[in-house]
């Protein structure tokens, strides 16, 4: 079977390294052959241009309809004798659509949707677009709902699988405590936050938890790590830390390429998202037995189940995320047991393995 998988984003956050990863697991499938069409010169295509696999390249994102670039695609499905196009960011949607429409080689048009879908999407654009498409793969329940109620799409060609996490060898204490020193994470209580810098993400949420804390007289120090898709914003981040005099208890520090191996080096990790579609940084610490901390909006608490896998707070407000850091800095025992709920939790419902066959044997 021939899969393309195509993603013209200029991004690298969630959504592209899923799609890397995926890309990865692929391409050692004995029965597929994979090809990938993706823009040029991003990060996306420096991660996978060593990979052994054909890779198309497009100068740019193709906007709502691009003709011209709609039949350079329908060139490389027909000359490839593809049978799956596989679209993850939904920009792409009305290329691939538009694709379909005009291209001699039938293919099924599969997409997985990462992010939320407010509003009903029932007019003539939207209605061409899934009108296309042949298997719209949800990440979570919440968004499988989303989809029933919103768009102009058999219910039967919606399917629901959640993303899965590959977990790393148990990590040692003292490769744990050399990192620590390596990147200067110290402290009595230690809070983690990854993900990319944008203003939806949240990150002041943390900060304005982190000055109510201080004011109660409870010191923690906290970490802000990804890459600022968003420099204003980062620039507003370091000012408001500043400016509350913070300086000594929160950090920034760019991407890590190895997550989960960060994550072991914090007391807790936390999620500010105001509405996260996921949450699949919580999934990773939880594989590394770390204790979580989520917004309660979105798909989060299909990963958290409160008080047993971790703590939801109330979405965007920072006095309810300063309760629950507050409650883990008194309270070592509900750490330690949250971080055990969790550990179990992502190791029996979100295996990376499983969850990638689940997603093949759906497009296939």
């Amino acid at each position: 079977m021939n899969i393309l998988e195509l993603c013209l984003s200029p991004d690298f956050g969630g959504l592209e390294i899923h799609m890397r990863d995926f890309s990865r697991w692929l391409v050692e499938q004995p029965e597929i052959q994979l090809f990938l069409v993706l823009q040029e010169n991003t990060r996306l295509q420096q991660e996978l241009q060593n990979l052994a696999a054909p890779i198309f390249t497009f100068s740019s994102r193709a906007g709502k309809f691009s003709p011209i670039m709609a039949r350079k695609l329908s060139n490389i499905i027909q000359e490839n004798h593809i049978d799956v196009v596989h679209v993850h960011w939904k920009f792409d949607l009305p290329l691939v659509a538009l694709t379909k429409k005009i291209c001699k080689q039938p293919f099924k048009f599969v997409h997985t949707r990462q992010m939320n879908m407010p509003g009903t999407k029932r007019d003539p654009f939207h209605r061409f677009i899934y009108g296309q498409m042949d298997c719209f793969i949800a990440i979570t329940k919440y968004i499988e709902k989303q989809a029933q109620e919103n768009l102009p799409i058999d219910h039967s060609n919606i399917k629901q699988i959640y993303y899965g996490v590959q977990p790393l060898p148990e990590i040692a204490p003292q490769h744990t405590k050399d990192l620590k020193k390596r990147l200067k994470i110290q402290g009595d209580f230690t809070i983690g936050l990854l993900g990319r810098i944008s203003e939806y993400k949240g990150q002041q949420i943390l900060i304005q938890a982190v000055e109510i804390l201080k004011n109660q007289g409870v010191y923690v120090k906290a970490w802000i790590i990804g890459e600022a898709f968003e420099k204003e914003y980062k620039s507003k981040l370091e000012s408001m830390v500043l400016e509350k005099g913070l300086s000594d208890q929160i950090y920034f520090m760019n991407f890590y390429e190895k997550p989960i191996e960060l994550m072991s080096c914090f007391d807790t990790v936390v999620l500010t998202t105001k509405n996260e579609t996921f949450g699949l940084v919580l999934i990773e610490a939880m594989h590394a037995g770390v204790a979580v901390i989520g917004s309660d909006a979105g798909g989060v608490p299909e990963i958290i189940d409160h008080e047993k896998t971790g703590l939801l707070f109330e979405s965007w407000n920072a006095a309810a995320l300063a309760k629950s850091i507050k409650r883990l800095v008194i309270d070592s025992d509900l750490r330690i047991k949250l971080a055990r709920g969790g550990q179990i939790k992502a190791r029996e419902k979100f295996n990376l393995e499983k969850q990638y066959q689940k997603v093949l044997d759906t497009i296939k």
